[in-house]
């Protein structure tokens, strides 16, 4: 590069090296970050979660241990929506039922299988699956599909960055439901039609 990469040209490297499994570069980009801006718990998360995806626990015990030590605390995932003029709120028993639903339409209509792997945590199988399923971005939209009209766009605002197995999720939903989906995460906007995203699965 022309000029000294920032922090967010190492953060957006470090993520590419997780996506295509370069453990190697992703290493040296992860001590690269630490560097540059070590009292941001969002980096440390990334470092985190790459030795996790490595199944190397112990380091991922250190980086984590580091940030207990440090203060920092990781963000965590939030999603919100508007109804009616309104910002609404949604942990109720009702959505997480009308979830349970969305979830069994998509596994036995559209083949949808939870992608484990993106939990990054050391536990069993079927916890990472209740872990996916809790995700922010799932809620809002079982909440949408329960408190707007068929033809009624949902949109959704998160915090983070969307994950893959949510993406998927997000695309069958669109075509399962007949619902235009469009969630604002920390990188861009993906507008979900007929199973298929604006963003061509890269993002």
């Amino acid at each position: 590069m022309a000029v000294e990469p920032a922090a967010e040209v190492w953060c957006a490297l470090l993520g590419a090296c997780r996506v295509h499994s370069n453990e190697e570069l992703g290493e040296k980009v992860a001590k690269k970050l630490l560097e540059l801006n070590p009292k941001n718990p969002g980096n440390h998360v990334l470092v985190s979660n790459l030795f996790a995806a490595e199944s190397r626990w112990n380091d991922v015990r250190v980086v984590r241990m580091r940030m207990k030590a440090d203060g920092l605390k990781k963000t965590p995932g939030c999603s919100w929506m508007e109804v009616g003029n309104k910002i609404h709120t949604f942990i109720s028993h009702k959505i997480y039922q009308k979830l349970a639903q969305i979830i069994e339409k998509l596994e036995n209509e559209g083949g949808y299988v939870a992608q484990t792997k993106l939990v990054l945590h050391n536990v069993r199988e079927e916890e990472k699956v209740e872990m996916l399923h809790g995700h922010s971005e799932r809620l809002a939209i079982a909440y949408g599909l329960l408190s707007t009209s068929d033809d009624t766009p949902i949109r959704i605002t998160k915090n983070l960055r969307i994950c893959e197995d949510c993406h998927a999720f997000c695309k069958l939903v669109s075509r399962l439901y007949q619902r235009e989906l469009v969630v604002r995460d920390a990188s861009r906007f993906h507008c979900f039609q007929d199973g298929f995203c604006s963003c061509a699965d890269l993002w």
